[in-house]
């Protein structure tokens, strides 16, 4: 029981002390209008980046994306469009939904 007390203790000693070292912001950008329209875009020291734009036109429109780097090293992009057609992301990373698998052969009514 001592052993695992001891281990817990260092355990949250070192994932305390990641955590001390600040992530630096090297870019903030953030623009707004009377009329609704806005942006912003912000990058971070550890290569996380942020952006976005939008307006009110007969609802709210947006658009931007972000990138990062996952924690296996690949890099994440992702874009996106919300409007009135919905929330419409892309990203080379994003599961594809599959083809229909089954063909019909009979009439659908």
């Amino acid at each position: 029981m001592y052993r695992l007390f001891v281990l817990a203790v260092v355990v949250c000693v070192v994932v305390g002390d990641s955590y001390k070292t600040p992530i630096p912001i090297l870019k903030d950008d953030r623009t707004q209008n009377a009329y609704g329209e806005y942006s912003f875009h912000y990058e971070t020291g550890n290569g996380i980046s942020r952006n976005e734009a939008g307006t009110q036109n007969d609802g709210q429109n947006s658009q931007g994306g972000w990138s990062y780097t996952a924690p296996e090293g690949d890099k994440i992009e992702l874009s996106f469009v919300a409007d009135a057609g919905g929330y419409q992301p892309e990203g080379a990373h994003l599961p594809v939904s599959p083809s229909d698998l089954y063909e019909r052969t009979y009439p659908v009514h």
